[in-house]
């Protein structure tokens, strides 16, 4: 088997778990090649290539992540939000390559704004014959294509967001962190800082993650730092520093139909506000984001709402705090708790980690989906040669 690892923007530390899944990736098989359609700079252990250069290698298998990639990489013809046709397809039927991919949300999943479309692409690798694994953690991804599809959490790299158990304070360190998305509005930021404003300023610490600098004119206390965005090595000091991560987010719901999403320069309401018209890609997070996963993987006690959901990896008021959406109070209510309790705050926080560890590391993810796609390859091999001496 020869394995190559395909990615968009790469290697690229901001893209957080994908980053380090390839890492991971590299860290068991040092034989496996890394391509990127955009090649990036950031440090990596193994030469990246450059995608229009894998048609020179005997790849047997591809690995990559997210559905419009995918589709992508097999030419779909769908219109799918973000994907981009590399020219790949017979390069892949011809040397009958297996296709290996993780479907998360977003990323061409887009199941506010464009489930339809999404279901479509999933049919799409469900039918197609050199897709042999699809990894996911949505149930919609396991019933669309059940005899392919392996049930796998989010990942975090546990060994570089090593645990550090948290102490007793008289001022907790709260901590936000998100990457606007277009919009922005459902990560929940603005109902975080209506509850911040309401609690006791000599208590708390609000530190936000993110290029969230137009919203800090609501926050009415001075005690917050706010730190912008950050690498992976910057997030890691921050996290230390945090007692409690807050993640607010909601489900969106926009009012988008075919006739204007295919209209450039249109105007469309979100909430209420106006905003120019472009093409608008809404998901419902994923549990737990990957920025909750890397902070409890710390030793940070997790608030968060929970619109999938999911209790596969991590159980509320045992794991962590789970609060309703769109509820500045809830926020309130969970954090003054924790101060209130923070014997439990530290356990919760431990228990939250030792999940992270049983259910979300990346070298036993990655480990669980090499060894899918290795006993797969050399199954497929074996099969070929078998048939060819026949």
């Amino acid at each position: 088997m020869l394995l190559a690892v395909v990615d968009t923007n790469f290697p690229f530390l901001l893209s957080g778990f994908r980053y380090w899944e390839n890492f991971a990736f590299h860290k068991i098989d040092d034989s496996i090649l890394f391509f990127s359609v955009n090649k990036m700079s950031d440090p990596f252990p193994a030469e990246v290539h450059p995608l229009h250069s894998i048609t020179k290698y005997p790849i047997t298998d591809i690995y990559c992540l997210f559905l419009n990639h995918t589709l992508g990489l097999l030419d779909c013809p769908l219109k799918i939000p973000g994907k981009q046709n590399y020219g790949l397809s017979g390069f892949i039927g011809k040397r009958n390559i297996s296709i290996h991919t993780t479907i998360y949300a977003g990323g061409g999943y887009e199941d506010v704004t464009h489930l339809d479309q999404a279901m479509k692409g999933l049919k799409f690798l469900r039918d197609h014959p050199n897709v042999k694994s699809v990894f996911t953690n949505l149930s919609d991804v396991e019933k669309a294509i059940p005899e392919k599809s392996y049930r796998v959490a989010g990942l975090v790299d546990t060994r570089f967001f090593g645990y550090i158990p948290r102490a007793r304070s008289d001022n907790l360190q709260l901590l936000f962190v998100a990457n606007p998305p277009r919009t922005r509005a459902q990560k929940g930021l603005d109902f975080l800082i209506k509850a911040f404003n309401s609690l006791d300023p000599r208590k708390y610490h609000l530190h936000i993650v993110g290029d969230w600098k137009r919203e800090l004119r609501g926050i009415k206390h001075e005690n917050y730092t706010y730190h912008g965005t950050l690498t992976q090595y910057g997030l890691k000091e921050v996290l230390y520093k945090c007692h409690v991560i807050v993640n607010p987010a909601y489900k969106v719901s926009i009012p988008i139909h075919s006739r204007v999403i295919s209209n450039f320069g249109k105007y469309i309401p979100i909430r209420t506000r106006y905003i120019p018209r472009q093409e608008i890609y809404a998901s419902v997070d994923t549990f737990p984001l990957a920025s909750s996963a890397e902070a409890m993987s710390t030793g940070c006690c997790l608030i968060s709402t929970n619109h999938r959901h999911d209790h596969f990896a991590l159980e509320p008021w045992k794991d962590y705090i789970e609060i309703r959406e769109k509820s500045s109070e809830d926020i309130a209510k969970a954090i003054e708790y924790l101060y209130q309790n923070q014997d439990l705050m530290l356990s919760m926080a431990r228990r939250g980690h030792e999940k992270t560890l049983k259910f979300l590391d990346a070298k036993k993810i990655v480990a669980f989906k090499y060894g899918i796609i290795k006993g797969q390859s050399e199954e497929f091999q074996n099969s070929r040669a078998k048939n060819s001496s026949m």
